[in-house]
């Protein structure tokens, strides 16, 4: 009769009479791993803070105020500021991303074997500098790389590879030295900071735009400190603290800089707008003062008397909201006649709150994007024949939102004069010429209005460049962790172990059951 009882004791001494198998895999594995955690590159993480700044933060926070006040808030005077979420992705945008990653040159990674180490040198380490023609690194599609060698300043010997072009290899030229690609000419200068004694072997990988841009996204991580906070928090891991410390401060600086660009070149599109308004505006507010100058003498009116009958109770505060209403329909009416002109075809429109401040982004963005093209090739491009479709389907949309917006101004300014006929009940007893001139000085106030607000405008540009106008203020410089993060010792050592028993348990339950089947 069979025993099927599993015994313990029996199988953990035939276990270890196998220590001839065990312990030298053990070994093995115990050596790999030690190995793998001296030659793989230490990583650090890096942490930094940024906070966002709303519109009433600031030393010129008293002029930003006019932004959202009465008519002010009509051309993009909003004084709600961006959500958390969005500023990220503004943040973390191919545009900001990109922008830093030529301005810290991290497309390029040089490296040096130093034993079994394949050390990244970045800055002052690096021995060496690439310069790069205009729109080489963006318009790289392949890897490229490069093996050199120097000594005592010259290169000995240079290889590069890419599957773009065949090997190229250069022998001992002095630096500076230009190597001269199929895709292009790059030129290698001496780091005047760098001695470089004896010989010294660099492994050089220049990555494409696209490629490094999308494993940085993968690698960066930003979000919300809190669930409800202003503050924004990035996390990043790189092998050399002060590329991983200049990228991140470079990518919170270039984000300031990038929303900074926004509100100037929002500004500048109103201003160019305003100042056409403002010559029309100037010229006929002018005019209607000099008429009722000539009015007032001819006629022999006190005004202080007409303004104290024509005054009743509520009547001022009435006034005040038909000449606002007034004054922003006269405003969506200069915007349209600016639209419609064939001469603006092609020109940017300032922003109006209220008529989808997107749809007008994204249509000044569609005007940038075909001046660009205009630059780089002939009317008859594909491009920009779909680019005009676009501009002229956005612009069909934008004066319906025009039109819509105007109509809703209408409909109010009609509700409100009806409200306004028991006034005009006790101005119809006044004299004719008293109503007469009650109705130019109502329309002088609204030319005033108009002339005041377009002024407003004009100063904004200088607003947008005050000291304090940026997006975020940085509370945490870059700062990297005590300790590195990568490799982990303990993690690396518990595979290792697991390795051990993993491989260990093979082997012995195949050596068992080819001696059981040889029995």
């Amino acid at each position: 009769m069979n025993d099927e009882n599993i015994h313990i004791g029996a199988l953990l001494k035939q276990f270890l009479a196998y220590w001839k198998i065990y312990t030298p895999i053990g070994i093995i594995c115990l050596i790999a791993a030690v190995c793998f955690l001296i030659a793989t590159p230490q990583e650090y993480q890096f942490t930094a803070r940024i906070q966002l700044i709303r519109d009433n933060q600031g030393m010129m926070s008293e002029l930003k105020m006019l932004k959202s006040t009465g008519i002010g808030a009509m051309l993009g005077g909003s004084s709600s500021g961006s959500s958390v979420e969005d500023e990220v992705i503004v943040l973390m945008s191919r545009t900001n991303m990109t922008e830093a990653i030529r301005e810290t040159g991290y497309q390029v990674e040089t490296r040096e074997r130093r034993g079994l180490k394949n050390v990244l040198l970045y800055g002052k380490d690096n021995p060496v500098t690439f310069l790069f023609p205009e729109q080489f690194l963006d318009t790289l599609s392949k890897p490229v790389k490069i093996k050199l060698t120097l000594s005592n300043g010259i290169i000995q010997s240079a290889q590069i590879k890419s599957t773009l072009f065949k090997t190229v290899k250069v022998k001992e030229q002095p630096l500076p030295c230009r190597l001269q690609l199929p895709i292009g000419t790059i030129m290698i200068t001496p780091n005047a900071d760098v001695s470089v004694p004896g010989e010294k072997t660099l492994t050089i990988r220049i990555t494409p735009l696209q490629q490094t841009y999308e494993d940085l996204y993968d690698d960066l991580y930003a979000g919300a400190q809190e669930t409800i906070s202003d503050i924004i928090i990035l996390l990043f891991e790189n092998e050399n603290k002060q590329r991983g410390y200049d990228f991140l401060n470079t990518i919170m600086s270039t984000y300031n800089q990038y929303s900074r660009n926004v509100k100037v070149k929002e500004a500048t599109i109103n201003a160019k707008f305003v100042k056409e308004r403002l010559d029309t505006i100037t010229t006929e507010l002018a005019y209607l003062e000099h008429q009722i100058e000539t009015y007032k003498k001819r006629n022999n009116i006190p005004e202080p008397a007409l303004y104290a009958k024509a005054t009743v109770t509520g009547y001022q505060e009435l006034e005040s909201v038909i000449l606002e209403t007034e004054t922003r329909l006269k405003i969506l009416d200069y915007v349209v006649d600016y639209m419609k002109n064939p001469l603006n075809e092609y020109a940017s429109v300032p922003a109006i709150e209220g008529i989808g401040e997107k749809s007008i982004a994204l249509y000044n963005q569609l005007v940038l994007d075909r001046q660009r093209l205009l630059l780089s090739s002939e009317k008859e491009n594909p491009a920009l024949i779909l680019a005009d479709k676009q501009l002229a389907e956005q612009r069909k949309m934008l004066l319906e939102a025009i039109d819509a917006a105007r109509q809703s101004i209408r409909a109010s300014l009609k509700e409100i004069n009806k409200k306004n006929q028991v006034f005009s009940s006790q101005l119809s007893a006044l004299p004719t010429q008293e109503r007469e001139y009650i109705e130019m000085k109502r329309q002088q106030k609204i030319k005033e209005s108009v002339y005041l607000f377009l002024m407003q405008k004009l100063q904004e540009k200088e607003l947008v460049n005050s000291p304090d106008e940026q997006a975020g203020r940085v509370v945490d410089a870059a700062y990297s962790s005590a300790k590195p993060v990568y490799p982990r010792k303990v993690f690396v050592l518990a595979i290792a172990l697991a390795a051990t028993f993993i491989l260990s348990l093979i082997i012995i339950s195949f050596r068992v059951f080819v001696s059981t089947k040889t029995k």
